[in-house]
């Protein structure tokens, strides 16, 4: 399967693909959503509410709802940014809508056998399961929470997968340039030495492999669908299902209480590459079937 698909995603951004553009394009989204953000969290402080967006960490299925619902303060400034300086239509950062979301569909069976495998494995001694939430209480929140899952990865995609990385297929054709700098990117925001400690520059390779597959298949099929159906399933399975760490885990039924900072972590990325490596080529036969 050839990367001919891309041509979908590429075509629109080719209007207006001036490097300078996307520069402005990524600033003008990250200014619009930090402004959003803040103006959210000035609300709840007004409110004599507690702020949902700081301090908790995710820790309380109130605040990690907030804290997913907050990607919706990403769409603004990436619709703005397209209007504005490529002359281009939100939906065409997903390829046509139809093929997309047929494409999502058909990952979706193979994604969850390849992370129910991942479960059956063995790994690194990390401590025993503890039960995060009653079922009850869990499946009260389920709804709400699948609901801002969705939201979260659907905007981290048409922002990495969708806008970046067209817009620079439309000014580089070489696709080393338009499939490793997104993915670089990607994880770089995953980088977080307060957290991680010693472990940080390990942590985010797993999410650099993610955006450099979820990538590859956005070039191969020529839509988002088959990397956001990814994207959702890996992060329902560590988000909403087992949560390692003290963070984002107010909505996770089970948790692993172990700090990211420790050194055991390591000898899981291994696993969590492989699982990966599954996962992408589990993707690639159910687009091309």
């Amino acid at each position: 399967m050839s990367y001919a698909p891309h041509q979908a995603l590429i075509e629109p951004a080719r209007k207006q693909p001036a490097l300078w553009r996307l520069i402005a394009g990524v600033g003008l989204i990250a200014a619009v959503y930090i402004l959003l953000v803040v103006a959210w969290t000035g609300i709840s402080i007004a409110r004599d509410q507690t702020p949902m967006l700081a301090n908790t960490q995710g820790a309380t299925p109130q605040s990690a709802l907030a804290l997913l619902a907050s990607f919706l303060c990403v769409f603004p400034g990436l619709i703005l940014a397209l209007w504005v300086l490529h002359r281009r239509r939100f939906r065409s950062l997903f390829g046509p809508w139809r093929h997309s979301l047929d494409l999502g569909l058909r990952v979706i069976p193979a994604g969850i056998a390849i992370l129910l495998l991942g479960l059956a494995l063995p790994g690194a001694d990390l401590g025993d399961v503890l039960v995060n939430l009653p079922f009850s209480v869990w499946l009260s929140w389920l709804a709400p929470a699948i609901l801002a899952l969705a939201v979260q990865v659907t905007a981290e995609e048409v922002l990495f997968r969708g806008y970046l990385q067209s817009q620079l297929a439309a000014r580089f054709q070489h696709p080393l340039i338009w499939l490793l700098l997104p993915s670089l990117i990607f994880a770089a925001l995953h980088y977080s030495p307060a957290e991680a400690g010693a472990n940080a520059p390990w942590m985010v390779l797993p999410a650099f492999a993610f955006g450099l597959l979820a990538a590859d298949l956005t070039a191969r099929s020529g839509t988002l669908g088959p990397a956001i159906a990814l994207h959702f399933i890996n992060n329902f399975a560590a988000i909403l299902i087992l949560a390692p760490g003290t963070a984002l885990n107010g909505l996770a039924l089970y948790r692993l209480p172990v700090e990211m900072s420790d050194p055991a972590l390591r000898d899981q990325i291994t696993v969590e590459l492989g699982l990966m490596l599954l996962l992408w080529l589990a993707a690639r036969l159910a687009i091309r079937r």
